[in-house]
């Protein structure tokens, strides 16, 4: 998936960027320190994955990255839920680095700029966001409840999504 126009303010041009499948692998995953973070601030931590453990589970799957963990009895850990089951917070994002080694870019056929990030070398955070980057993104609060009838819930909080993600393309 392309993610929403974004802007290198060093290099002064807009590009669309996707992220290539294998840019992240599991031996990555092992040898990180990755941090769930509310909207990216490393003040609000809500779980950590160091070498691949910790409070934070990061699993790869046809469609990219999935993380997991149990919501923290903190007051950021209250925000998320809250801001998530509100629909408030809807989207997922990642911060990541990789060398210009790792990065092609062509030209789509309307002349935009498409940065595809081929391999990915450090990734920093995953986060529960407000506005992402990559509207293919998703995030869901579940209770052990809910994680049972997984299918019949996940069916509707998937139209939820895709309604939001149209509202805010207009």
């Amino acid at each position: 998936h392309e993610s929403r126009v974004l802007f290198d303010p060093q290099k002064r041009r807009a590009f669309v960027e996707v992220i290539a499948k294998g840019a992240i692998t599991d031996d990555l995953i092992k040898r990180s320190d990755v941090k769930a973070l509310n909207e990216h601030n490393k003040e609000r931590l809500l779980a950590r994955s160091i070498n691949g453990v910790g409070s934070l589970t990061l699993s790869i799957d046809d469609y990219g990255v999935k993380y997991r963990f149990v919501s923290p009895n903190t007051t950021d850990g209250d925000y998320a839920v809250e801001m998530i089951k509100r629909g408030d917070v809807f989207g997922s994002s990642f911060a990541y680095w990789t060398p210009e080694k790792n990065v092609t870019y062509t030209k789509k056929p309307d002349g935009t700029l498409l940065r595809t990030v081929n391999l990915i070398e450090k990734i920093r955070d995953v986060s529960p966001v407000s506005d992402p980057a990559y509207f293919g993104t998703d995030v869901e609060v579940r209770s052990l409840d809910s994680f049972f009838e997984e299918d019949k819930a996940g069916e509707t909080y998937k139209e939820e999504v895709i309604n939001l993600r149209k509202l805010i393309e207009k």
